[in-house]
């Protein structure tokens, strides 16, 4: 039921002049993840397959591991619907718990961050409205990989960089304190 009206929402998104032309139909063995630091995400439509250039994002959080920082988006809205587990989200200033079922809008201009505190990995289903920004995660792996990068703090920097470039602004210093033990090596 849950599920039925995410996608009753996607529909919303569309613009009135109508759906893409070619129906696409995603099976989950032609899925492949792309090995983004935080979690493993997956393109599942992409912001050319339909006129409203939403794009849908499968993401998988391990556990105990920091999904997003505090980041604010300038040019997209976020939907993210927890499919499995449960995640800790920033909104603002607020940290909200968020376990399977749940939806979180998030509109642009709004700060938030997620992370995974459990011991059970997390699967989130992610909505991106308008959706180029989804472009974001293949961008930084293939940087990560031509650069050989492998320093956390130069892949943050890289990500905090990427990030900028599309219109993203990340802030580290807006880490709730009960995320923050997350970000040091264990």
């Amino acid at each position: 039921m849950k599920l039925t009206l995410l996608i009753a929402a996607i529909g919303l998104l569309a613009p009135c002049v109508g759906a893409a032309t070619q129906p696409k139909v995603v099976r989950p063995d032609t899925v492949v993840p792309i090995p983004f630091p935080g979690h493993a995400t997956a393109t599942l439509a992409a912001p050319t397959d339909t006129q409203s250039r939403t794009a849908v994002l499968e993401l998988e959080v391990p556990p105990r591991t920091f999904g997003a920082p505090p980041h604010v988006h300038s040019h997209e809205d976020e939907y993210f619907y927890v499919l499995d587990g449960r995640v800790e989200f920033l909104d603002r200033d607020t940290v909200v718990t968020a376990q399977a079922g749940s939806l979180l809008v998030l509109p642009r201009g709004n700060v938030h961050g997620f992370w995974n505190l459990t011991d059970a990995p997390a699967r989130l289903l992610l909505v991106v409205a308008p959706g180029d920004f989804a472009g974001f995660f293949d961008d930084v792996v293939a940087r990560i990989r031509a650069d050989h990068i492998q320093d956390p703090e130069a892949v943050a920097a890289l990500i905090g960089l990427a990030a900028a470039q599309r219109g993203v602004q990340v802030l580290p210093e807006r880490t709730p304190e009960s995320a923050r033990a997350l970000l040091t090596p264990q």
